[in-house]
């Protein structure tokens, strides 16, 4: 039944066309941090501008508990006026409405799932999508002019306290340096995604300024324009990373840590973010031993051997 889910959601977002993009707002990017918290039980959507929420606009979600992915996402692409089998963008049919805000789930292009408008205005506040998250038009036309591609998204089921409590890995980290370009032709995307449009086009040699990275991605600035470049594609030449205060706190207070831990309990879950009820990204055995990185008074941050940050609660794991 779940790969038939999955099947489905996946048929159902390759109908996604490609539409017409924005230049990225760098501007907001670098001076002010986003974050998004959408609540599953409540069917609403908490827009975080520096810590604090700004806006709150109501949502419809998955018509069951599970179609509606939770944890803490990336968005990674923005598109104007969606197309969606075969039905152009702008289409009254078209059942996304004018925008869409792809977000990356399991290493996905963002066009599985996404924040998007609706033809269907009664449907929202109810649960009645494919696991996508339904605006009013109005509400998703004002998101999609504030917050840039790489924009933090928590999704849950639990009670929202007007304190973000996803994981501040998804965000993009403030980072600062210099990059070289190895290869021609290397994209210079609008998201950390390869799903993500290409800004332009840079050749090897060319010297990227860096101002941010996400995941595999860094953030640059090259010829008056701000994008994406893939880790793969440059060598670096220097780069500092830091992460932002309220990052920080919406981290759970962690510290940083070094050596490992070992699973104590069999079939352990490794969690994308540290709560009980986020999304497991793999189970390990008893006595599987794993990279520590961090820590806070529940939790111990981890690295993955693919790379990824992760998390396991202190009841079932130790330290090496």
């Amino acid at each position: 039944m779940k790969y038939i889910k999955w099947f489905t959601t996946i048929t159902v977002a390759l109908a996604v066309l490609i539409g017409a993009f924005v230049t990225p707002n760098s501007a907001n990017a670098a001076s002010t941090n986003y974050q998004i918290e959408i609540n599953k039980k409540t069917n609403k959507l908490y827009l975080y501008q520096n810590g604090k929420v700004s806006k709150t606009y109501p949502v419809a979600t998955g018509k069951t508990k599970d179609l509606t992915p939770e944890g803490t996402f990336t968005t990674v692409v923005k598109i104007v006026q969606p197309g969606w089998k075969g039905i152009p963008g702008g289409d009254p049919k078209n059942p996304l409405g004018p925008r869409w805000i792809g977000f990356s789930v399991k290493g996905d292009n963002g066009r599985v799932y996404g924040i998007h408008g609706t033809n269907q205005p009664n449907s929202i506040g109810k649960y009645v999508s494919n696991g996508c998250i339904r605006m009013a038009e109005a509400n998703i036309l004002e998101l999609f002019k504030i917050i840039p591609e790489g924009t933090p998204i928590w999704i849950h089921s639990g009670k929202s306290t007007s304190k973000w409590g996803g994981s501040s890995t998804a965000a993009v980290q403030s980072s600062k340096g210099t990059l070289k370009v190895k290869g021609n032709k290397v994209n210079i995307r609008t998201g950390p995604s390869t799903g993500a449009f290409i800004v332009t086009q840079v050749n090897n040699g060319t010297t990227l300024e860096v101002i941010g990275k996400s995941g595999d991605w860094y953030q640059v600035k090259v010829s008056g324009k701000t994008g994406f470049i893939r880790k793969d594609f440059v060598t670096s030449v220097s780069t500092s990373q830091s992460t932002t205060t309220s990052q920080s706190q919406s981290s759970g207070g962690f510290t940083k840590a070094s050596g490992s831990i070992v699973a104590i309990e069999n079939l352990v879950n490794v969690r994308a973010n540290p709560s009980m009820t986020a999304q497991v990204r793999q189970k390990v055995s008893k006595g599987t031993k794993m990279t520590l990185i961090g820590e806070n008074k529940e939790w111990f941050q981890i690295k993955t051997k693919s790379g990824y940050t992760a998390y396991i609660h202190k009841s079932v794991a130790k330290k090496a």
